[in-house]
């Protein structure tokens, strides 16, 4: 199953840190050991999936690996299909950041290659790719660009699933549902950094553009979880907060971010069966 997180505005929507938190989430609420996550971004920044998932600099290890190779993560994947050729399972398992057992998976995008070169080479190989993961994991997810790159398109159209990152602002709600009709036919809403105090809560959203309950999810505001992405302890913080009591003060969070994940799950369980 592939999956493109993706928001219509840049900045404002949480989609790296969404992405994040979904994809350890609903690792840690499943049942099956063998279960294989992979994720990556079609695009670089300073705050991504990597720097959210573990630091280098955290007193807690999270990461199975210490350092990157020449060329890993998905510089080597792409290398490999631009030679028309795949990488074999055990190798592409090698050049990835592993993390929560060997059941996630990061894909880098390093910064010796600068953004014109990456998104050249994913504008070719992205569908490819994406393809290529699919077959050697249960889910592949991708932080995508909401810049308007060729290979932003791409994946959007290859994806099975579009999580559309909604932000409780009027203005930017009326652009993506006025023109973004071919995305809302695949799409999973998620709000990020949800602020229950807002008039626009996800009831009024839901009635004003007419999404269903099973199709829509919130991540609420906690500034612990805000530090532990900016800090690379995501991870940690998630595993620390699973299980905890009504008294934690992160409890409200993280009972909202777990039924995010599940209602996620649930919706790729339906695209599943539509699938077969």
């Amino acid at each position: 199953m592939k999956v493109a997180f993706w928001s219509n505005i840049r900045g404002r929507s949480c989609v790296t840190s969404n992405l994040a938190c979904i994809s350890v989430l609903s690792i840690l609420g499943s049942h099956r050991a063998d279960h294989r996550t992979i994720v990556f971004e079609n695009h670089q920044n300073i705050i991504n999936l990597g720097s959210a998932l573990f630091s280098q600099n955290s007193k807690t290890a999270v990461s199975e690996k210490g350092s990157y190779y020449v060329e890993s993560g998905l510089s080597r994947v792409l290398h490999s299909l631009e030679q028309g050729k795949e990488l074999p399972e055990q190798s592409l398992f090698h050049f990835a950041e592993d993390y929560l057992g060997k059941q996630l998976f990061y894909l880098p995008a390093l910064s010796v290659e600068n953004a014109d070169v990456l998104e050249y080479r994913l504008e070719r190989e992205c569908v490819p790719a994406m393809n290529y993961l699919e077959k050697h994991s249960d889910l592949v997810m991708v932080d995508t660009s909401s810049a308007p790159l060729i290979s932003s398109r791409k994946i959007l159209q290859q994806a099975d699933l579009v999580v559309v990152n909604l932000t409780q602002n009027s203005s930017m709600l009326d652009h993506f549902f006025n023109n973004y009709s071919v995305i809302r036919e695949k799409a999973f809403y998620l709000m990020g950094d949800y602020d229950r105090d807002s008039k626009l809560t996800k009831k009024e959203i839901m009635d004003r553009y007419g999404i269903s309950g099973d199709s829509i999810a919130t991540i609420p505001h906690n500034i612990h979880f805000s530090d532990a992405v900016s800090e690379g302890n995501l991870i940690p913080f998630l595993l620390q907060n699973y299980h905890c009591g009504e008294n934690n003060p992160d409890y409200a969070f993280i009972s909202g971010a777990r039924e995010a994940a599940n209602l996620f799950c649930s919706r790729l369980r339906q695209c599943s069966r539509a699938e077969q």
